[in-house]
């Protein structure tokens, strides 16, 4: 049985990754770690010394010898060491038992070249979250060969391939001071005042609730004021009013966009409710009797019993989806939801980018992946998940309420693969059916329903601390990576709709994913800005 991989899926089957792309010379060549070494989760430092039989050296595991000047290059090590005695995330092997603690590396790239006194060092492993099929941590890039230079020159070189900031002297570099302070003081929501834990704010039925707090609204008019008291501390913040004077606010009407690409064909999402992408209990749906969850599977799956039911998904020519819309809005159709979501702009509707302003501050400084349409009657609401790209969400007509949890412990919200289902809809009476399970898992959904929280099955949800960030035509939401969120659309009550969009970037902070226990850290693309 094979497995597909869409847009925020992640595959069950799937063979191991391996990325090719460090900034220095490496040995091309793939391998898998074995499962008994897996624990060693580092960076690996090996010295290679020893000069092979014929004028081509090999690298092989020995003592100082061989080289022009045997004391210098044992200093060389020594002072190289001495630089990462702190470093829990480098290992140098050393002795006789962490040569056969790493052997298995060394066989797996038998044809390295060194000089006579030189360094391998070996990428920390990294674990395949994307496949539950995987069982073994792999390398993420080849080896690469340090040349004996200068000490400064190989520490910074072993700070580059393992990500790690120290200077020739042991202690942190400038980047590295940065980092500890930045990851030490990332926003929390209990630093509010009127923070409440969810057990309080969803919990008990008849008792009265606190209010939320909320976002934080500003203006920004610098980088540097955006990157220092938001960007590096992950801490969201509405930006007011800086799209009101848009060309899109005043141009972009149905009419208008009708006209402009109304043939061109789009993919839309339909569903029987106005909640998109929950939570339902998987024996609601009726799958192929041939469709089977591999056991391997099966038994990593933390809530085999829950599926994401996702909307049915649908190409029509936009004036058919507007015209959908409408009667949708005004009452003509009903059971049935209709959403152009996270669209392209750049895919279908290029013309439409001149019509928006990115914001100037982050422009040329992050680096942006996706600018989306979001497109509906207005009365959406996008269940709790959460998205790896920092987030200008901008509102043109209606509002949003959003909900966020800060994803400093996702245990909390019980981040993890969860199986996947696809609604199917007969475009004829709009009647819709529960029988496609897919071959796919959702890695950034929560299984809570915090509007209905189960706190015996998801206890430590209790204790999460709710932010609600609302935003109105005119306003931006910057909504940091990582940050759990629901959404409830409403419509501009003239226009009837609810229209929006957002640019993503690159995360500055950034985890991996889905794994509830893993931080935050400074993306390796970001280096730069410490």
């Amino acid at each position: 049985m094979s497995f597909s991989s869409t847009t925020k899926l992640s595959l069950l089957l799937l063979s191991y990754l391996v990325v090719h792309n460090a900034s220095i010379s490496h040995h091309q060549n793939n391998f898998s770690i074995p499962d008994k070494y897996s624990d060693l989760n580092k960076c690996l430092v090996v010295p290679r010394v020893k000069p092979g039989l014929s004028d081509k050296y090999t690298c092989d595991l020995a003592d100082v010898k061989g080289c022009d000047d045997e004391l210098l290059c044992t200093q060389w090590l020594l002072d190289v060491q001495n630089a990462f005695v702190d470093e829990g995330a480098v290992f140098f092997v050393k002795s006789q038992h962490d040569i056969e603690k790493t052997a298995w590396l060394f066989s797996s790239w038998k044809d390295i070249r060194c000089s006579e006194c030189s360094i391998v060092v070996y990428d920390k492993p990294a674990i395949d979250r994307d496949c539950l099929m995987s069982a073994l941590p792999t390398s993420p890039h080849p080896p690469a060969v340090i040349n004996q230079t200068s000490v400064s020159h190989a520490v910074n070189e072993i700070n580059t391939i393992c990500n790690t900031f120290r200077g020739s002297n042991g202690n942190l570099n400038s980047q590295g001071i940065h980092r500890s302070y930045i990851l030490d003081n990332l926003f929390s929501v209990k630093q509010m005042t009127n923070h409440a834990e969810s057990v309080q704010v969803f919990g008990v039925k008849g008792q009265s609730k606190p209010l939320l707090p909320t976002c934080e609204k500003v203006s920004v008019n610098s980088w540097d004021e955006f990157f220092t008291n938001y960007l590096q501390f992950s801490k969201p913040v509405i930006i007011e009013n800086v799209a009101s004077a848009w060309k899109a606010n005043t141009l972009w009407t149905n009419a208008y966009l009708k006209k402009k690409y109304g043939n061109m064909s789009v993919h839309i999402k339909l569903s029987p409710t106005t909640d998109y992408e929950g939570i339902e209990k998987a024996d609601l749906w009726k799958p192929p009797e041939s469709f089977k969850v591999p056991h391997i599977v099966k038994k990593k799956l933390q809530f085999p019993d829950l599926v994401v039911p996702r909307p049915a998904p649908v190409n029509m020519r936009f004036a058919q989806y507007l015209d959908l819309m409408k009667n949708i809005s005004e009452g003509m159709l009903t059971n049935i939801s209709a959403y152009l979501e996270y669209s392209s702009i750049r895919q279908y509707f290029p013309e439409l980018e001149q019509d928006l302003v990115e914001m100037p501050f982050v422009k040329n400084k992050l680096h942006l992946k996706h600018l989306n349409i979001w497109l509906s009657d207005g009365n959406t609401l996008g269940k709790l998940h959460f998205d790896p790209f920092d987030n200008f969400l901008c509102m043109i007509d209606g509002k949003k309420e959003l909900i966020l949890f800060e994803p400093h412990n996702n245990t909390q919200l019980y981040e993890t693969h969860i199986p996947e289902a696809q609604f199917t809809v007969d475009l004829e009476t709009f009647q819709f059916a529960r029988k496609e399970l897919l071959e796919s898992t959702s890695m950034v959904m929560s299984p809570l329903d915090i509007k209905k929280p189960d706190y015996e099955r998801f206890p430590k949800f209790q204790n999460t601390l709710p932010l609600n960030c609302t935003i109105e035509e005119g306003d931006v939401l910057f909504m940091p990576a990582f940050w759990w969120h629901e959404v409830q659309s409403y419509p501009n009550h003239f226009k009837k709709r609810n229209l929006a969009v957002n640019f993503w970037y690159e995360p500055f902070l950034t985890k991996e994913f889905p794994c509830s226990e893993c931080k935050l850290d400074i993306n390796t693309l970001y280096k730069n800005l410490l």
